[in-house]
């Protein structure tokens, strides 16, 4: 079938994704970007922002988060708790986060790329990639197939990246799996996000979110070892009933996926990898809408700034560079760290004031 022509096409219609169209869009360039879900998909997530993430969301997008965006508790408290348990654990002082709903959040912001110029395809998914003169990327939707060219090429298509898997067809990108489930359930716990820290549980965080009238629970794991995701996740809960009266009444749903834990790959001449794509998330708490948004931003400036004489991606790579180390340090220490070092985090983290 007909290709049709555009500067750019960002495949994945994540926070990435939508910001980095909403950037070109913005800028007078001629955007496809293309999300495999429906609107309003739901998005495997805990949905939490750090402290600083709305102001910087915001003064990318240019727009402010809309209320319906928010979910009950909209703020939360800290709270960690260290191997030794509750007794050594606490709230960080003048630090909140918060609440949102995934679904909710993604689709603002694909609405919002709409609305910059963006031509926004939902059930849109990539199934191939070419690159001679321009990028030539195959389409699979309930239409059938299609094909779409352009200049630039962004992908923020999640961890399992379509675009990176044919762009780097070799490139190791070492994964963390997270299972978390919904529990109607009751518990000793106040409006934080709680975040644990104990080998036994979690080679990386496990953490409880209240949410609407449920909590949700959760952990990172290292992929085939010995102790799985199921079995992990019922010693956490084991550890909860102790420490916090946690009592689970109904489980509402489950759901696993993984992070990045481990890469960093900015991407190559005109193509640019943003987000998880990149491998730009942190392994400490499993954070990475501040950082997919924050990439995305460096992605459309590097384009802009390249102006089809310079590599985009080296001008990306350079500009991201900060958020890339701050991820590889964490890296090492959620690989390296011991439950002492565990312990010492959390002490430290309750003397600091935000």
């Amino acid at each position: 079938m007909e290709s049709k022509e555009h500067d750019i096409i960002v495949v994945g219609g994540g926070p990435a994704g939508s910001t980095t169209a909403i950037g070109c869009a913005s800028a007078g360039m001629n955007v496809l970007l293309l999300e495999k879900g429906h609107p309003n998909r739901n998005k495997p997530c805990g949905g939490v922002l750090p402290l600083v993430a709305p102001e910087t969301i915001e003064d990318i997008v240019g727009d402010s988060i809309p209320d319906d965006v928010r979910i009950y508790p909209t703020e939360l408290g800290l709270y960690y708790v260290p191997p030794s348990g509750r007794k050594n654990g606490g709230r960080v002082k003048n630090y909140s986060i918060h609440n949102i709903e995934r679904a909710s959040f993604d689709q603002w912001l694909r609405d919002l790329a709409r609305d910059a110029g963006a031509d926004v395809k939902h059930n849109f998914q990539c199934v191939g990639v070419q690159k001679k003169d321009k990028f030539k990327i195959k389409i699979e939707s309930g239409d059938g197939t299609t094909y779409a060219s352009s200049d630039y090429l962004v992908g923020a298509d999640g961890v399992r990246s379509t675009v990176r898997s044919y762009l780097f067809p070799q490139k190791d990108t070492p994964r963390m799996i997270v299972g978390q489930e919904h529990w109607k359930a009751n518990g000793d716990f106040e409006d934080c996000f709680y975040g644990f820290f104990k080998e036994e549980i979690s080679v990386a965080y496990a953490y409880l979110i209240p949410k609407a009238d449920s909590i949700i629970i959760g952990l990172g794991a290292e992929p085939h070892k010995k102790t799985n995701i199921a079995q992990l996740l019922r010693k956490f809960k084991k550890w909860l009933e102790i420490e916090f009266s946690f009592s689970p009444k109904q489980l509402m749903m489950k759901e696993a996926w993984s992070i990045p834990f481990g890469y960093f790959i900015p991407g190559e001449g005109n193509a640019l990898l943003v987000g998880d794509a990149a491998g730009l998330c942190n392994p400490l708490s499993g954070e990475g809408i501040r950082l997919a948004v924050e990439s995305a931003e460096a992605a459309v400036s590097a384009i802009q700034t390249a102006e089809g004489e310079n590599d985009p991606s080296q001008i990306y790579a350079k500009d991201v560079h900060g958020l890339a180390s701050m991820i590889a340090e964490l890296n090492e220490f959620v690989r390296t760290v011991d439950d002492e070092g565990r312990e010492r985090f959390v002490k430290d983290e309750l003397l600091r004031r935000f």
